[in-house]
């Protein structure tokens, strides 16, 4: 079938894109038209396409490739990037993607695709064609917008499958938002997994260093669970972050 391997091989393309596999810009809609009769072009959304499985019948393009295809520049973060990587164990139906150019969420074969804005590309890595932020930056991110992104015990279930982390990259991240009550909730957080991420006491010496103690915050605002103040961190959090998992969420911990 003319031009499906080309087309194939984008896994997902713009309109644009497809032009240019074609030769013409007059011609590819009425192309791409007739291959979406045929069964072997699926528009995702506007200006949006991805082949379809001769074989199967299924798309070419999985969920994550198709976010970071959204917008020119956007990657996957938060929960879907941990979910990429492999250090979440359940299925998640919304794909969360961090672009510099806004887009209206939308639902495509059952998933939601939303935008979270970001001034910032720092960190972001192409794995198997997939755009996606690095593991550091998720975390950082992720603790950053704990509550309103990714709930405590999602968190928790995440790190508890990471074994090694770049601190360098960890402190990286901590600079370029440069934000007290993140320096705080980093080293609060990160210090339950010291040892399995393999992070150093002048990682949680700096975070103490760039935060001001005279400040007081709440790990999530979003928590309903008694907090209690964390001396060390200055922020209402729990004695034993990980036992909110092990305990089935009992707000004792």
């Amino acid at each position: 079938m003319k031009y499906y391997k080309e087309l194939a091989a984008l896994g997902v393309f713009t309109l644009e894109e497809a032009a240019e596999v074609m030769g013409s810009s007059v011609n590819a809609p009425k192309n791409l038209n007739l291959m979406i009769k045929s069964g072997s072009i699926r528009r995702i959304k506007r200006n949006l396409y991805t082949c379809i499985n001769l074989a199967t019948g299924e798309d070419l393009a999985d969920r994550f490739l198709i976010g970071t295809k959204v917008t020119e520049g956007a990657f996957l973060s938060f929960h879907s990037a941990f979910e990429f990587y492999g250090f979440y164990n359940q299925m998640f139906y919304e794909i969360q993607v961090a672009s510099a150019q806004r887009f209206a969420s939308f639902e495509d074969n059952g998933y939601r695709y939303k935008c979270f804005p970001t001034a910032s590309d720092v960190q972001v890595e192409t794995v198997r064609g997939v755009r996606v932020a690095t593991i550091e930056r998720t975390i950082i991110d992720s603790i950053n917008m704990l509550g309103k992104v990714i709930d405590v015990e999602e968190l928790v279930k995440c790190l508890q499958l990471i074994h090694l982390v770049r601190e360098k990259r960890l402190i990286e991240m901590l600079r370029i938002y440069d934000k007290d009550i993140l320096y705080r909730k980093a080293g609060y957080v990160l210090s339950f997994f010291k040892e399995q991420l393999h992070v150093s006491d002048s990682f949680f010496e700096f975070c103490k260093i760039q935060s001001n103690p005279k400040n007081v915050g709440k790990l999530s605002s979003m928590e309903i669970r008694p907090l209690e103040f964390i001396s060390e961190w200055g922020i209402y959090g729990y004695k034993n972050l990980t036992a909110i998992i092990s305990k089935g969420g009992d707000a004792d911990v």
